[in-house]
């Protein structure tokens, strides 16, 4: 699991943390009430940005090496994991209305 993380790119986990977030996004919206959904949009890819980010560092690795670029790393997955998120949830609202 660590030698997958650290050979995540910019590119790379930006795609998994989309999916990752769209998918988890969906779910709680199907489950949990409506108006909680501007919230997952928020939260769930923080967390998954977050949490892959710092894996290696919670795994053993010297977090010196992964602190100076944690906020291109962190804010880079975070925007792509909820750019796709809002837009489901904006698709979700419109489907509901109809």
């Amino acid at each position: 699991m660590k030698t997958f993380v650290e050979s995540l790119s910019i590119g790379s986990g930006a795609i998994l943390v989309a999916v990752l977030s769209v998918g988890v996004v969906l779910l709680l919206c199907s489950v949990l009430p409506v108006t909680l959904r501007s919230l997952w949009v928020v939260i769930v890819p923080f967390i998954f940005a977050y949490s892959l980010y710092w894996l290696p560092v919670w795994l053993g690795d010297d977090p010196s090496e992964y602190s100076p670029w944690a906020v291109l790393f962190v804010g880079a997955w975070f925007l792509s994991g909820a750019i796709p998120s809002a837009l489901l949830v904006l698709i979700l609202r419109k489907r509901r209305t109809k």
